[in-house]
C-alpha cells in the first residue's frame, strides 16, 4: 500500500483522491485493495486486461499501468471502482500494441486513505514482432520547486522520429500520475523539455521521471528522481527594537520574531550603505518564538564600529520555509563593552 498526495494537477490519467461517501450506515473506510486479474482478446494490436478492485467504503478511482517492462511507463483513463465494501470486477481495452511483443500490466486503485498495486502480470501479442523500430532517449533532469508547485525538467532526443514526452510523478515509485503529452520533435539532436506541476501537497517528498514515446511503441525511461516540497508557511517573521548590541568580539544580536503555524529558518544579514557588515548563513526559530539572532561582524564592520560606537544599520532577515520573506529594519548598533572592540 502505498499513498499519493497531489491535487489540482491537470494529467492523463490523474488518480484522484475523494471524499469518502456514505449511504446510511457508515462503512468501514480504508485504503482499496487491488488484484490484478487474466488478460483476453489478444491480437496483433490490442487486449483486454481485467482485475478487482475493492473501495472499502470510499470513493475508489483505478486505472491499468502497462508497457514492455516492468517500469510500465503507460496508463489507462481513469476509471471509478464506486464506494462500497465489496469486490468490483474492472477492465480496461488496451490499442496500439506492437505485435509479437509481451507486455507486463498492473492494476492501481487509490482512494483518501491510500493507494494500492496489483500484482505484475503479461501477455504476449500475436503476430510477429516488427524490426525493432527507431527509439527516442529521454534523461530525466532536476526539479524546481516552490510553495506547492514544481517544474520537472529533462531532454529528449527524438532521433530522427516524430517523438513525444510526458512525465510521471506520485508520492512513490509507482508514480500514477501523468503530465499531458507534448512533442518533442523529430531531430537528431536533444531537445530540453519542462512540465509543471502544480497543488502539490506540503512538506511532501515526490517521485518522477521523464518518458519519451516514438512511433511503433518504442519507449524510453528515464531514470527516477525526487523532489521535495517545502511547506508553504503560513509565517511572519518581525524584527523588534530600534537597537542592537555588539560585544568586544564583534559578534552583534538583532531581536527576532516568528509568527504563524511553523518555524523560521534562514539568514540574517547587517550592511550600510549598501557595503555588507556581517552576515549569518543560517539561524532557527520556533513558531510563535522569537530572541537575538547572533552574528559576526566582519573585519569593515568591526572597525567602522570601534571608531564610531555607534551606528545605523541596516538589519534584512530572511525565512527560507516561506520563499522570498523577509523582514528588513534599520537600527542603532551600539558597541557595549567598555573594553571596545579587540582587532
Amino acid at each position: 500500500m502505498r499513498r499519493f498526495a497531489a491535487f489540482g494537477v491537470a494529467t492523463l490519467a490523474l488518480l484522484a483522491c475523494a471524499v469518502a461517501l456514505t449511504t446510511g450506515a457508515t462503512l468501514a473506510a480504508g485504503a482499496p485493495t487491488a488484484s490484478t486479474g487474466d488478460s483476453s482478446a489478444v491480437t496483433d494490436s490490442q487486449a483486454t486486461v481485467t482485475g478487482t478492485v475493492n473501495p472499502q467504503g470510499e470513493l475508489t478511482s483505478y486505472a491499468f499501468q502497462y508497457g514492455t517492462t516492468t517500469a510500465y511507463g503507460q496508463q489507462t483513463g481513469l476509471g471509478s471502482a464506486g464506494s462500497g465494501s465489496a469486490d468490483v470486477p474492472v477492465r480496461a481495452d488496451l490499442a496500439g500494441l506492437t505485435a509479437g511483443t509481451t507486455y507486463h500490466y498492473r492494476v492501481i486503485a487509490t482512494n483518501a486513505s491510500g493507494t494500492t498495486v496489483g500484482a505484475d502480470k503479461t501477455f504476449r501479442t500475436t503476430g510477429t514482432a516488427p524490426s525493432p523500430p527507431l527509439a527516442p532517449s529521454a534523461t530525466t533532469g532536476g526539479a524546481t520547486v516552490g510553495d506547492g508547485t514544481a517544474t520537472l525538467n529533462g531532454a529528449v532526443t527524438p532521433n530522427g522520429v516524430a517523438t513525444s514526452y510526458y512525465f510521471e510523478f506520485g508520492t512513490t515509485a509507482n508514480y500514477g500520475q501523468q503530465t499531458p503529452p507534448r512533442s518533442a520533435g523529430s531531430g537528431s539532436g536533444a531537445v530540453s523539455v519542462s512540465a509543471s506541476l502544480s497543488g502539490l501537497a506540503a512538506n511532501t517528498t515526490y517521485h518522477y521521471r521523464l518518458v519519451a514515446v516514438g512511433p511503433n511503441g518504442a519507449i524510453a525511461i528515464g531514470s527516477d528522481r525526487t523532489f521535495v516540497v517545502v511547506g508553504s508557511a503560513s509565517t511572519r517573521l518581525g524584527l523588534f527594537g530600534h537597537t542592537a548590541f555588539a560585544d568586544q568580539h564583534g559578534v552583534a544580536g538583532v531581536f527576532v520574531a516568528c509568527f504563524g503555524s511553523s518555524g523560521c529558518r534562514g539568514s540574517l544579514t547587517l550592511s550600510r550603505s549598501g557595503t555588507q557588515l556581517g552576515v549569518r548563513s543560517a539561524y532557527s526559530l520556533r513558531q510563535n518564538d522569537g530572541g537575538f539572532v547572533h552574528l559576526t561582524l566582519n573585519d569593515l564592520g568591526r572597525r567602522l564600529l570601534r571608531q564610531r560606537g555607534t551606528m545605523r544599520v541596516k538589519a534584512v532577515v530572511a525565512n527560507a520555509l516561506a520563499r522570498g520573506q523577509t523582514a528588513t529594519k534599520t537600527v542603532t548598533l551600539i558597541r557595549y563593552s567598555t573594553h571596545g572592540l579587540k582587532g
